[in-house]
């Protein structure tokens, strides 16, 4: 499943965060994977807007052992570091560390020109063919099961409404 969104927009990252904590109650009833989700979820999107043009693309996948939740942005990757804040009260720097103590991993994949994507895998059973549903638009361009949109809304901003 897919979802794309000016990650700027309130209402559209509520959204997706909320389609997606639906899609997922599918498989579990457990209000704290859902609300952990959730969590993840809005830490993803708050960093796809504070740290690019606010264009990303949230995917949620099944992969072996879980749920994959992952937001595509067009900024370059970084380095990974879920280290412990040394400001446990500073406005910022604390998201990753959060994610990374409520999922079972997490990574980050450079997509070589067109930005990075952000990988969370949460342990949740899902049976093997669900969540592979493709991107709502396929008319979109898609490598190794990588909706592009980013990239594309970043030089046709008009895409965003459709």
């Amino acid at each position: 499943m897919c979802w794309t969104l000016d990650a700027r927009d309130v209402h559209a990252a509520r959204g997706a965060r909320k389609a997606a904590a639906a899609a997922l109650r599918a498989y579990t009833d457990s209000e704290e994977t859902l609300s952990a989700a959730e969590l993840i979820v809005g830490e993803l999107l708050s960093n796809a807007a504070r740290h690019s043009k606010g264009h990303a693309c949230l995917e949620l996948s099944r992969v072996e052992g879980g749920v994959q939740l992952s937001v595509h942005d067009t900024t370059p990757a970084f380095a990974l570091d879920v280290s412990r804040p040394t400001d446990e009260y500073a406005e910022s720097g604390r998201g990753l560390y959060i994610i990374s103590e409520l999922a079972r991993r997490v990574s980050v994949v450079p997509l070589a020109g067109m930005g990075k994507r952000v990988c969370v895998t949460l342990e949740l059973e899902v049976p093997q063919g669900e969540l592979l549903d493709p991107c709502e638009r396929p008319w979109l361009r898609h490598e190794s099961g990588v909706c592009l949109r980013p990239r594309v809304t970043s030089y046709h901003p008009e895409l965003i409404a459709t």
